[in-house]
């Protein structure tokens, strides 16, 4: 009971305080009150203090206060509107608040205002323009990005990098991928989310080269880039995967993976340096299909049941089964299992 009544005082305190605060914006005089209350109403995340911070937004006496009270409607995720008007109407140090502001929100309503603020005089409107546009950005902005990748800001350059890949542009890959080795892991990482989204067979493979990095982080960024990816791109790199790193502490959750997928239940890996002949019948005499290159996946759809010797090119006898295989692009042949290496996929 006693617990109980403790919890009760300290909810009702709570609440009497957050219900206070637009008491104590009225009475406040002096400016750093003001804003010291409007931060703690921005950072509260309740929407009832949207209405009086838009208030002193509009009509707050000193830059200070209206630059804290465009901060804190970032903070709430609202007032795009007033703050679109704070950005085309007020000084320099109130529009800095309201581009970041409508940057943090990501509102596609205020692309036209980030276009409008990268070419601003102002170094501060032109980062946070950036930022905003990366969230809301299309094709035509690519330029825009590309730019900012060599303004001297991290945070601008990180979501130029984002921003080219969320506009869906895939000839802009060739700007991005070299972030994916870069020494700073932030970069790596917003390189793996735009690879995700370029969804090519280059930023695939960059994220391939990834998936096993020793840090978890980027690791994780790898495996959810991937899954942006259409299953019969993905399932060769995820088998690769799995061959070269059988003891990998991401196995389990890759198998899951491959069964989402509906992945078959047994791959092979082509064991060559060039190329390896796919055949109509499990023989070596039989007529040649295609050839496959060498790390390259196939389906496997049963396997013979006897062994055969054949002769390879050095004249020495191998025995192994023969393996019926599906590859990508649906053409079914035979292939010899001391050219392959099997995988189970799960």
């Amino acid at each position: 009971m006693k617990n109980f009544l403790l919890f009760l005082s300290i909810f009702t305190s709570f609440g009497l305080f957050a219900g206070d605060l637009k008491e104590d914006l009225k009475n406040a005089s002096s400016d750093s009150d003001k804003i010291s209350i409007l931060s703690e109403m921005g950072k509260s995340g309740d929407s009832k203090f949207v209405k009086p911070i838009i208030e002193q937004l509009e009509k707050g006496e000193s830059s200070k206060i209206r630059s804290q009270a465009a901060s804190s409607l970032g903070d709430l995720k609202s007032g795009i509107n007033e703050l679109q008007k704070a950005f085309d109407n007020d000084d320099v140090y109130v529009r800095e608040a309201s581009i970041d502001a409508l940057a943090r929100i990501g509102n596609a309503k205020s692309q036209s205002h980030f276009e409008k603020g990268v070419k601003d005089k102002s170094e501060k409107i032109r980062f946070f323009s950036v930022q905003g546009l990366s969230k809301t950005g299309r094709s035509g902005n690519a330029s825009i990005f590309r730019s900012a990748l060599d303004w001297k800001d991290k945070n601008t350059q990180l979501a130029a990098i984002r921003g080219l890949g969320n506009i869906n542009a895939w000839d802009e890959w060739k700007y991005v991928k070299p972030f994916c080795s870069n020494q700073d892991k932030d970069y790596v990482l917003a390189c793996l989310y735009s690879a995700g989204k370029f969804k090519t067979d280059d930023s695939l493979s960059a994220i391939e080269g990834l998936l096993a990095n020793t840090d978890n982080e980027i690791s994780k960024e790898a495996f959810n880039s991937i899954s942006n990816f259409k299953p019969t791109q993905v399932i060769p790199t995820l088998i690769r995967f799995k061959k070269a790193n059988p003891n990998h502490p991401n196995l389990v959750s890759l198998g899951d993976n491959l069964k989402k997928l509906k992945a078959a239940k047994q791959y092979a890996i082509i064991n060559v340096s060039d190329r390896l002949n796919l055949r109509s019948q499990a023989n070596e005499r039989s007529e040649v299909i295609t050839g496959l290159a060498g790390n390259s996946v196939v389906e496997i759809l049963s396997r013979e049941p006897r062994k055969y010797i054949i002769t390879n090119s050095k004249g020495e006898e191998m025995e192994d089964f023969w393996y019926q295989v599906k590859t990508s692009e649906g053409k079914k042949g035979y292939l010899f299992g001391e050219y392959i290496h099997v995988v189970d996929s799960y």
